[in-house]
């Protein structure tokens, strides 16, 4: 991962700053959405699930800590993509929203965190997903259905070169 003085600036996060569930158990909850670009277009692959009419940034739980967070990525990325996953990064800031707390049940303030990947390789979705769309940045901004999602997409190409 690279430091502060990276392409980045100041708004790549160390991976450390991660609530994990686990270890932390009353901590906001925290779910990270995941930009992911193909090195070989610069296209962006976007998850297209079965119950939804438009394709969504994948999103996953923060990893565990005996994982860490650049293999749990890229463990995610490969087993619902099928492409080989370069490091990730974490962007510093987070986006606050409602979701259920995973330990108390009830509703409460929770945040998604945003990190970027690049990817190499055809994608081929897991069982799970009805699809993959690979978009360009432009595109991939119209058709996400939520000003969130807009937001998250805008900071995980803050991060990718």
């Amino acid at each position: 991962m690279t430091g502060p003085a990276s392409s980045t600036g100041g708004i790549e996060a160390s991976p450390d700053v991660l609530v994990r569930r686990a270890a932390q158990p009353d901590a906001d909850p925290e779910r990270i959405l995941l930009v992911v670009r193909r090195v070989e277009d610069g296209a962006l692959l976007l998850a297209r699930w079965p119950d939804a009419p438009q394709p969504m940034l994948l999103s996953l739980d923060a990893p565990d800590p005996d994982e860490g967070f650049a293999d749990g990525v890229t463990r995610f990325v490969r087993s619902r993509f099928a492409v080989a996953a370069r490091t990730p990064r974490l962007h510093a800031e987070r986006l606050p929203v409602r979701m259920r707390h995973p330990v108390r049940g009830s509703e409460t303030t929770g945040f998604l965190r945003v990190a970027a990947v690049e990817v190499s390789g055809e994608p081929s979705p897991d069982g799970a997903l009805a699809g993959i769309a690979a978009l360009t940045p432009d595109e991939a901004a119209r058709v996400l259905s939520t000003d969130l999602e807009r937001r998250a997409l805008a900071l995980g190409l803050e991060l990718l070169p």
